[in-house]
């Protein structure tokens, strides 16, 4: 319910925008870029928050493991972060010697966060969000909440398989169609570090080093 709230809400956002620049719509424009996002994030967590004081001690410590980092969530969070990131570079490289590679191909603008940011500021605010906001709010939702959830009622394997489907079709919608073959074996390494270590830190880490390093390699045909 909370999810689908957040979607009604980012919809919301999207149309007042198309309606203030008279139907000329920027999809970079980093003001809806973030606006939309944070009404997506409203309902995400609300969810959680609401099933927590619902159905549980109304702490989100207790209920989901969320904690400060300690230091072992760094090393396991960079760790899994770089072997998320490399596990879909490799399937996309695979994708795209299998669908052929045209020069027109190789210069279409970068996208991260199904947009292309316009300007520093665009740039500032897709990184706040990707490397920042995203990894707190998703991994409350989807390994705090739902593979929480899902681990009470299957056990802890089934519920790491199931958050990582739902959490990798959940980008269609700004990572495209191939969004749950690419993201759902970092999904996979999440759940599995909420699983190992009770608490959300690690996989968070994880998230965010995941996020920051598809920046690294957007700059890569920029330092050529």
């Amino acid at each position: 319910m909370g999810a689908a709230v957040g979607y009604a809400l980012s919809t919301v956002v999207a149309i007042t925008f198309a309606v203030a620049s008279s139907g000329h719509l920027s999809l970079g424009d980093p003001g809806l870029l973030l606006t939309s996002q944070v009404g997506l994030w409203i309902g995400f967590l609300g969810a959680v928050v609401v099933a927590s004081r619902r159905n549980g001690t109304s702490s989100l410590t207790t209920d989901y493991g969320l904690s400060w980092p300690r230091l072992s969530d760094l090393g396991l969070g960079v760790v899994g972060g770089v072997a998320g990131r490399m596990i879909p570079t490799v399937l996309a490289l695979l994708i795209a010697l299998a669908g052929g590679l045209s020069s027109s191909a190789s210069r279409q603008a970068p996208t991260i966060l199904g947009t292309q940011p316009q300007g520093d500021f665009g740039w500032a605010v897709v990184v706040l969000l990707a490397v920042v906001g995203a990894p707190l709010v998703e991994e409350l939702l989807f390994r705090g909440l739902i593979q929480g959830a899902f681990s009470r009622r299957t056990g802890a394997v089934p519920a790491i398989f199931i958050t990582a489907l739902i959490f990798s079709f959940a980008h269609i919608f700004n990572e495209g169609p191939a969004a749950p073959l690419l993201i759902f074996p970092s999904g996979l390494i999440l759940g599995y570090l909420r699983y190992r270590t009770g608490r959300l830190a690690a996989g968070m880490l994880a998230h965010a080093t995941f996020n920051a390093t598809l920046f690294l390699i957007l700059l890569i045909p920029v330092l050529r």
